[in-house]
């Protein structure tokens, strides 16, 4: 993960760690948590067109509604390779290609909703009363699939939980590092949004 793709969530932390770091011990390191209020998806849960059409894949990342070259450039890999393994899709084509298929839009928001996660709508798998001991960071992932002017388009939301120095996780939750969380979150992502899409039947 990119020093520019963590920088708003790091920012968020040093408040955290400032307060903390008088109590510290150690090293301080730091903790990611994936949330499980979204449910797990893979290739099994996918409804697959009797003939999968070719895609082009369009894909950018945001923070807090603003672009960021750097993270859409890392994590778009991740988000072509789910397509390619999904099966749904006859071929990845390259930009400005599938005349005969579709194209596929992706757009993952990273937003903070520690403090406002109600107002947000995030349906998180965890309370908010940890105050001062912990971090949430939302994504949300609008994806659209467009072929022969029709579009169909849902939406997924995840969230990522973060302490600081010897401050225990989340009950029942493994500890990750910042990246590998945040590379399981945007697969879950990417796969959950494929799962919605082929069950509208929008591939067939």
């Amino acid at each position: 993960m990119s020093m520019s793709f963590r920088i708003t969530h790091a920012a968020r932390l040093l408040a955290l760690a400032t307060m903390m770091i008088a109590g510290l011990s150690g090293c301080i390191s730091m903790k990611s948590y994936v949330d499980p209020a979204l449910p797990k998806a893979g290739k099994g849960d996918l409804v697959v067109a009797p003939e999968p059409k070719p895609v082009q894949v369009l894909f950018e990342f945001r923070s807090k509604g603003a672009a960021n070259a750097a993270a859409t450039s890392q994590i778009r890999p991740r988000v072509v390779a789910v397509a390619a393994e999904s099966g749904l899709f006859k071929e990845i084509a390259a930009a400005g290609g599938a005349p005969s298929g579709g194209v596929l839009k992706v757009m993952i928001d990273n937003v903070a909703i520690t403090d406002n996660a109600a107002a947000k709508g995030f349906g998180t798998g965890l309370t908010f009363g940890l105050v001062g001991s912990m971090v949430t960071d939302g994504y949300v992932c609008t994806m659209t699939y467009t072929r022969d002017g029709k579009a169909t388009e849902t939406t997924v939301k995840h969230a990522l939980h973060s302490t600081i120095g010897n401050k225990a996780g989340p009950e029942g939750l493994t500890p990750m590092t910042p990246a590998d969380a945040v590379n399981v979150i945007m697969d879950q992502l990417i796969w959950n949004g494929l799962k919605q899409l082929s069950t509208q039947g929008a591939f067939e």
